[in-house]
């Protein structure tokens, strides 16, 4: 495990941090650990969807090309509506 230090944390923030640690029956490092596993993991999820963009654009784009504007399943209802 690593251990860190924190420095010039707002006294605001320290204190809603061990009075959550409090109510919720747990020491702050847990806590803090638990929050910043929290936040690590969902930047690690934003980073692994912005990475798959590309490929996602590239995927619309040949939709578009091969079916025109708006899904075949958009189309046949629109189609559908008309009559």
């Amino acid at each position: 495990m690593a251990a860190m230090t924190l420095r010039n944390l707002d006294p605001k923030v320290a204190e809603i941090l061990r009075q959550r640690a409090r109510e919720e029956r747990r020491s702050l490092n847990t806590l803090v650990c638990e929050i910043l596993a929290e936040a690590a993991a969902a930047s690690e999820r934003r980073r692994r969807i912005r990475a798959q963009q590309p490929e996602r654009d590239a995927l619309r784009r040949g939709l578009l090309r091969r079916h025109g504007e708006g899904t075949p399943s958009e189309k046949l209802l629109r189609a559908d509506r008309r009559r």
